[in-house]
């Protein structure tokens, strides 16, 4: 695999619970997957105007936490490059230490810039030389989300009936509502591809400042901080919303085990109903101060259980 992406972990990509967020591997990766693209030769100057692409499915596992100062590279290559899409891999590695940080699988398509809709590669594209091919490996492959196609089929009126006003503390659960600002917008005023949903959704509300973002950190019965660790993440973009669109996310678990839960979170855009992405997360219960996953505590497993939608896993 080549190297695509090299950059330290600053001291503001540290959240709550004291490691690199996730919106930062992301961001790292996809720089290194605009660079791919690049390399075969699928890049602004060889589309079409009116023309753009889109990462539109990022599955992301994380195995070994990052703490400010490490150096990271994205190492990467090619699964498949067909005329619907281009499927790739990357995973970030920290050399120094010789370990793999996280890994994630991704497609990106060719869209209509005014219509949205998809759009086939030219065929001279369709090349895939032998330096950036790749084969999917062991450790790259999902733990335990699925990479079918999700429930398309789900309403916001039937999430919104559904899901508890009360969600379960410190993860995705519950319900969100967040407008599309001018300055989240490229040219023709739709939502910039390299912004991510769930992080728009998730940024402070009008008048609330955090004073540091991430999860929220809880106690344990035995005074011990915990909170919640992505360990596997899968974001699915299908369309993008425009400036002045007022987003209702609205999350529930639809998983869980002693240590974990998998939770999904849907967005629609509020007047029109239209679904615009899906996002699940799972997490692990983690001890903050013995940096280790430990059993979900009990007031927080009865609180999922009032919103729990296995059938719609």
């Amino acid at each position: 695999m080549q190297i695509l992406d090299e950059a330290p972990v600053l001291e503001s990509e540290i959240d709550s619970l004291g490691h690199m967020n996730v919106r930062y591997y992301l961001g790292r990766v996809d720089r290194a997957n605009v660079a791919l693209l690049q390399n075969l030769g699928i890049d602004a100057a060889a589309l079409q105007p009116g023309t753009l692409l889109r990462r539109f499915d990022t599955y992301s596992r994380f195995r070994r936490e990052q703490f400010a100062g490490a150096h990271l590279q994205v190492a990467g290559g090619v699964l498949e490059l067909n005329r619907e899409f281009a499927r790739c891999y990357f995973e970030i590695r920290n050399p120094a230490r010789g370990e793999i940080a996280a890994t994630f699988i991704t497609q990106t398509t060719l869209i209509d810039s005014i219509t949205q809709s998809r759009l086939p590669f030219a065929p001279q594209l369709l090349r895939i030389n032998e330096k950036y091919g790749v084969q999917l490996p062991e450790h790259g492959t999902p733990r335990s989300l699925s990479l079918d196609q999700p429930r398309l089929d789900v309403t916001l009126d039937e999430i919104a009936q559904r899901v508890s006003e009360h969600p379960a503390e410190g993860m995705m659960s519950g319900r969100r509502e967040s407008t599309i600002e001018r300055e989240d917008c490229d040219e023709r005023g739709r939502l910039r591809e390299d912004l991510d949903l769930m992080f728009i959704m998730h940024r402070d509300q009008p008048g609330v400042k955090r004073e540091t973002y991430g999860p929220p950190v809880m106690k344990t019965s035995d005074g011990h901080r915990f909170s919640w660790a992505m360990i596997e993440t899968r974001a699915i973009v299908l369309g993008r919303p425009v400036a002045g669109d007022c987003l209702v996310s609205i999350g529930a678990d639809v998983a869980f085990g002693e240590r974990w839960r998998q939770s999904r979170r849907w967005a629609f855009v509020k007047d029109s109903g239209l679904l615009v992405g899906i996002n699940d997360t799972i997490g692990i219960a983690l001890d903050l101060d013995e940096r280790r996953s430990i059993a979900i505590p009990d007031q927080v497993a009865n609180s999922i259980q009032e919103s729990y939608l296995p059938d719609l896993a």
